[in-house]
């Protein structure tokens, strides 16, 4: 069998917070899945803010903590007896210290993915808090709002929050200390590839201008119909799109709260930003009431208690 046990620095109150004689599946659900959703959890005894956590250490054993001990104060012992042969490592430290030091470190098998130095800058979140960035189109965004509050949580809508005299991307910033947030893509506008749409419309003009020569001798149906099909062709080059702040925005929050805390709404057949790959998207048609199930299947997966 083995044991693991963990040891976690931190930046203020008591230094040291350990746990021992945890398996595998403790570790990940009791200390690594919350601070990796940037959650409270309890280290042992000690209640932990992720904030507050200067490092991480996790060992394993094959001998439970009691064992540890127990061997290491008889180490001391000979130590005392035949001071010749002491060991310098056996003093001076806790047997605390002796337990989360002993066998291998595995720390970075588990918490690979947690960046702690950039995550401890970040002010602690607040969970309750999920951020809604929109387009043009208020229909969805009044609909997830409501849906949100429904299940207990706080949705918060830039426009909606005083500016103090801050600019966009400062009020962003101040807003932006939240436990998730919802992208909602909007047709609002229109893009194309430029190189594609100026040769096909170059191809457009060109069979209009033979239509109307075409008229001008005799009116036949093969013109008409070829200048259809180059402006249906060069019409469907141009895609919906969301507006670029949307875009941008969903980068924004992609960085700042992980992937697994962002989660796409897109309307329709509107053109989905390329290289954001690992996202969460929900499509509806009309209504977000739609893929309210979804919703909230991705708000428990994020660790949410959705109140129904």
């Amino acid at each position: 069998m083995l044991y693991f046990h963990v040891r976690i620095a931190k930046k203020s109150g008591t230094r040291w917070a350990f746990a021992f004689n945890l398996s595998k599946e403790q570790v990940l659900e009791e200390i690594v899945m919350p601070l990796s959703r940037w959650q409270p959890f309890m280290c042992g005894d000690s209640p932990i803010e992720p904030p507050d956590v200067d490092y991480i250490r996790i060992n394993e054993t094959v001998e439970s903590s009691s064992e540890i001990i127990r061997k290491t104060r008889w180490r001391r012992i000979v130590s005392k007896i035949f001071p010749r042969f002491a060991e310098t490592k056996w003093e001076g430290y806790t047997d605390e210290w002796y337990i989360t030091h002993a066998g291998k470190d595995v720390t970075r098998d588990f918490i690979r993915d947690i960046d702690l130095s950039k995550k401890a800058l970040r002010p602690f979140v607040k969970a309750e808090l999920v951020f809604i960035v929109h387009g043009r189109d208020h229909k969805p965004v009044k609909e997830l709002k409501v849906m949100l509050s429904d299940f207990g949580l706080n949705p918060i809508v830039l426009h909606e929050q005083p500016s103090g005299s801050r600019t966009i991307v400062e009020k962003l910033e101040k807003y932006s200390d939240v436990g998730y947030a919802f992208v909602i893509l909007t047709p609002d506008d229109v893009g194309c590839l430029d190189v594609r749409v100026s040769k096909s419309l170059k191809s457009v003009v060109e069979t209009l201008q033979n239509l109307v020569e075409a008229y001008t001798v005799i009116k036949r149906k093969k013109p008409l119909k070829k200048a259809r099909d180059e402006l249906s062709r060069a019409i469907s080059l141009f895609k919906t799109r969301a507006r670029q702040n949307v875009v941008l925005e969903f980068g924004y929050f992609m960085g700042l709260l992980g992937r697994d805390r962002v989660c796409c709404l897109y309307k329709g057949d509107v053109e989905l930003p390329s290289d954001m790959q690992g996202i969460v998207y929900i499509s509806f048609k009309e209504s977000v009431e739609e893929c309210r199930d979804k919703i909230i299947k991705e708000l428990k997966a994020a660790g949410y208690e959705i109140k129904l």
